[in-house]
């Protein structure tokens, strides 16, 4: 399992050097991330395996950022196909689970895993058929 942390950040130039470094400096690995800005402002959505999550949270707050989100997510393997993310999501909106943020986790020749931020895990782990 992995967590998905989200922090506001000022749009300038290091913020997220600082970030990554405030976590690399705790020793949390990121497995993912997903930057966007707008209106003068950073977002930084950033996946750490669960045993880190504790340690990203105290090195963030340590640095005087703050969380503004916090969510355990699933990670589901899909083959690494044309199609086969689509098919996922159909069946997610078929059970009416909605897709908060999705992440590219890793990719293999054969597979690809994603992290899905949702509101309702069981749900969508049962959609997914897992």
């Amino acid at each position: 399992m992995a967590t998905e942390l989200t922090v506001k950040l000022p749009n300038r130039t290091g913020q997220l050097a600082a970030v990554a470094g405030a976590l690399g400096d705790a020793g949390v690995n990121i497995r993912s991330l997903a930057a966007t800005t707008g209106g003068g402002q950073g977002t930084v959505h950033i996946l750490v395996d669960d045993k880190d999550a504790g340690k990203a949270r105290r090195a963030l707050k340590k640095k005087k950022y703050r969380i503004s989100g916090d969510r355990k997510v699933v990670e589901v393997r899909l083959a690494n196909k044309p199609g086969t993310l689509a098919r996922a999501a159909a069946r997610l909106g078929k059970a009416r689970v909605n897709i908060d943020s999705a992440y590219m986790s890793g990719q293999g020749k054969r597979s690809t895993s994603l992290a899905l931020g949702v509101k309702n895990a069981s749900a969508a782990k049962k959609a997914l058929g897992r």
